[in-house]
This record gives C-alpha cells, sequence and structure tokens, in this order.
C-alpha cells in the first residue's frame, strides 16, 4: 500500500473526492493506521497515528474513525486512560456516533471494567451520557 497508495496521494490535495474516497494524503496514513492495529502491531499503528495531522479532513466520519482506532490501539495495549481520554475527544467531535457505534460501546464498557476507580467513574459517568446505562 504504501509503496504505492502513497505516491499516488501525494499527487492530490487532501479532500479530493475521486470516486467518493475522500483520497489524499491523510486518508491513505489513515488506512496505514486501520491495516496495522488490524494486523496486532499497535505499536506501529500509534506512532502512525501520531504523525497524521486530521485537521485538512473534510469529513467528521473519518475523524471520528481516526479517533476510534487510537482508542481501540491503547484498548489492545490495554492503556485504560488514554483509551478514556480518546473516548472523551470522540465525546466532542460526533457524540451520537460515540453512543451509536458498537466499538466505542464496547471501549467505554472495557474502560469501566479495567480502568483504575477514578477513571473507571468517568467512564461510568460518559456511559450514562451516551445512554449506555
Amino acid at each position: 500500500m504504501r509503496e504505492f497508495a502513497a505516491p499516488a496521494a501525494r499527487a492530490v490535495p487532501d479532500g479530493s473526492n475521486i470516486a467518493w474516497t475522500v483520497f489524499g494524503p491523510t486518508n491513505v496514513a489513515l488506512h496505514a493506521l486501520s491495516i496495522e492495529m488490524e494486523a496486532g502491531e499497535t505499536g506501529e499503528a500509534l506512532h502512525t497515528a501520531d504523525a497524521i495531522d486530521i485537521s485538512p479532513l473534510p469529513s467528521l466520519e473519518r475523524e471520528f474513525t481516526f479517533g476510534l482506532e487510537v482508542a481501540a490501539c491503547h484498548s489492545q495495549r490495554r492503556d485504560a486512560a488514554a483509551v478514556l481520554l480518546s473516548l472523551l475527544g470522540l465525546e466532542e467531535v460526533a457524540p451520537e456516533d460515540l453512543a451509536r457505534t458498537p466499538l466505542a460501546r464496547q471501549l467505554v464498557l472495557t474502560v469501566i471494567r479495567r480502568a483504575r476507580a477514578m477513571h473507571a467513574r468517568q467512564a461510568e459517568q460518559l456511559a450514562v451520557r451516551i445512554g449506555l446505562v
């Protein structure tokens, strides 16, 4: 993917809507993050996420997906505080998506189970706000 997609993506500006793909360098980087996460390479995925600037993205859906995948990577690493921080950021971006997305709901419950008491309480409050409990 990086060999072919990244050079092609650099040839167009971010937000180019070629075949409804919102193709561009940021979108290609987001797909690289997804692939690394799915492959279980969470350290590499988080490193990739650190290098991604999502500000040029024209789509809130892409921004939400990025944040959700970062939260999932932190969950795979059992870092409940980082998961909670990511989820709280997603609540600001798209609270309705957070409430309706199965993975997001699962991550909230995971933080409640895994986190230290202070973070678990914050996750419980988040669960109430999104209608999970």
